[in-house]
């Protein structure tokens, strides 16, 4: 479901708050959270995005253009019981089939243990039920606008640890094998190995979603990714176990196209080919292997560059109305509205006209919420 522009504002906020704060307690993935049969597993890593100059900058540049964001991780850590900024520290997430509607999630985050708990008590068709000492509540979570809601049972395992999943067996399952009560993935689970130092994010499967979305994982039996920042280095790991030489090669192929078409579209501005030179890929067998290094000052400086064009193309697409240059609302220039619309479109002077007043006349005069929230807009990128 498309997001909104303040919607998306949040998400990406919260992203970005991360890195609000430095941290010395990154985390690695811990298989010890995750049960022997699981066939994938995702882990994000707060503490290790708290360390990256890339997260940071991020988060600082979000401030600046943005400065309600301030105000809106006051709110969510009012909502929520814990600041995000630095008290969630890692989320891992895994399945025991493809299906991602059955994931479970671990949450590690320094939370309100009793303020969470007061607050799930007043949800919708909230429950309680009990496993191994441990209570288990149930609610129904409101869906997005258009969309009914989801049954959700989480439980604490410790005050700081805690386990989402959409029904009481997989999270009475995921509680056993924190307890020690179930087996964990172990050494010889296919998604065991070393974490890379400085990884934000990490995922692994040992088994492909028959319908999944990706065309490049189609013919794949599992993969491996890492990718974070550590000693001021960006970087990217790929593994893809494909189902044949032939597919590992056409999966290298696509890397390799990806890095030409960035090389095509974007490989006169400053810095693009240093990054894209980064990228090294190679087959060995069923297996493609990707590896892709940068300084993150680097990223960084190609990133902001590329949004502040983004931002400056959406703001001139937004004042010239449709494109032609004709339909654009007169209010804009702070002149009455165009209602004759465009002869070259046929469209109106702008869609809201149809009550005889422009909008942006009668907020500007008001100073309503819609105009508040024109910066959102402004500042999309």
């Amino acid at each position: 479901m498309p997001l909104s522009r303040p919607a998306f504002l949040v998400l990406l906020a919260a992203c970005a708050a991360f890195a609000a704060a430095r941290s010395t307690n990154a985390e690695p993935l811990d298989l010890a959270r995750v049960p022997a049969a699981a066939v994938w597993l995702m882990h994000a890593d707060m503490d290790a995005a708290r360390e990256s100059t890339v997260m940071q900058r991020m988060y600082e540049r979000v401030v600046r253009k943005h400065p309600e964001v301030e105000n809106m991780m006051g709110m969510a850590t009012g909502l929520s019981g814990m600041d995000p900024r630095k008290d969630l520290h890692d989320v891992t997430v895994y399945g025991l089939d493809t299906d991602k509607k059955n994931a479970v999630m671990v949450v590690h985050a320094d939370a309100n243990r009793a303020f969470l708990e007061k607050m799930v008590e007043k949800a919708r068709d909230h429950e309680t039920m009990k496993h191994r000492g441990y209570v288990l509540h149930a609610w129904t979570h409101k869906g997005w606008k258009g969309h009914k809601g989801e049954k959700v049972v989480a439980a604490f395992f410790k005050d700081n640890l805690m386990v989402f999943a959409r029904t009481a067996g997989q999270v009475e399952q995921a509680l056993d094998v924190l307890a020690g009560e179930a087996p964990a993935a172990g050494k010889e689970s296919p998604l065991a190995g070393r974490t890379r130092p400085g990884s934000i994010l990490v995922a692994r499967a040992s088994k492909v979603d028959p319908d999944t979305k990706c065309p490049v994982l189609r013919q794949g039996e599992g993969f491996r990714v890492a990718m974070g920042e550590s000693d001021g280095e960006s970087f990217y790991r790929a593994r893809l176990d494909m189902e044949s030489d032939a597919a590992a090669g056409l999966a290298e192929d696509a890397a390799e196209g990806l890095a030409a078409t960035v090389a095509l579209g974007l490989g006169k501005e400053k810095g693009v080919m240093k990054l894209v030179e980064g990228l090294e890929t190679t087959t060995r067998g069923k297996t493609c292997l990707i590896a892709w290094d940068a300084r993150a000052d680097d990223v960084w400086e190609m990133a902001d560059a590329l949004a502040e064009k983004i931002e400056a193309k959406m703001a001139a697409k937004r004042k010239a109305g449709c494109g032609c240059g004709a339909c654009r609302c007169a209010a804009c220039d702070g002149q009455t509205c165009g209602k004759k619309g465009c002869k070259d479109c046929g469209k109106d002077g702008c869609s809201a006209c149809e009550s005889g007043t422009c909008p942006l006349e009668r907020d500007a005069a008001a100073g309503t919420e819609s105009e508040a929230r024109r910066p959102f807009e402004d500042d999309e990128f």
